[in-house]
């Protein structure tokens, strides 16, 4: 009997745990940007292209405290006439990376004139004193093909 009472405190105090990494996790992500509780900067930016093509954009992760170990770059959404190339940009992909930050290029393959948003949720692991851990942000970008209309 005792014995099942402790497994039972016991998965409730994981559950807990886990429930507010969840919540904690969470709140990392919808504030985007760089925080000091997400522990990353991340930015995006689009080329203005004058019509259909390729679109090419970059996005850039820089650790807020720590020295950055490994990081990626996942497409959240993209304008309906410019979906990406590809959905996720692997660590090994990215054009520059150093213990200061990475920077990944991604492309867009825009059918026709347009304006709208690209969201990236940029990954990394940070590494300091204490040990590394999973970090993340998001970011956005103006994707403009053609002429903008107001």
């Amino acid at each position: 009997m005792r014995r099942r009472a402790a497994r039972w405190l016991g998965g409730a105090f994981l559950g807990a745990i886990l429930v507010f990494a969840a919540v904690r996790g969470a709140a990392a992500v919808t504030d985007g940007g760089a925080n000091e509780e997400s522990g990353l900067f991340a930015e995006a930016q689009c080329d203005r292209v004058p019509g259909p093509g390729k679109v090419h954009c970059s996005v850039l992760e820089r650790p807020i405290k720590g020295k950055l170990s490994w990081g990626d770059v996942i497409v959240l959404s993209a304008p309906l006439f410019a979906p990406p190339l590809r959905t996720r940009i692997a660590a090994g992909d990215a054009t520059r990376r150093d213990e200061s930050g990475a920077e990944f290029a991604l492309a867009l393959a825009a059918t026709g004139d347009g304006s709208g948003e690209l969201r990236v949720l940029a990954r990394a692991v940070v590494c300091s004193e204490r040990g590394c851990r999973p970090v993340r942000a998001e970011a956005k970008a103006r994707v403009v093909v053609g002429t903008e209309t107001p």
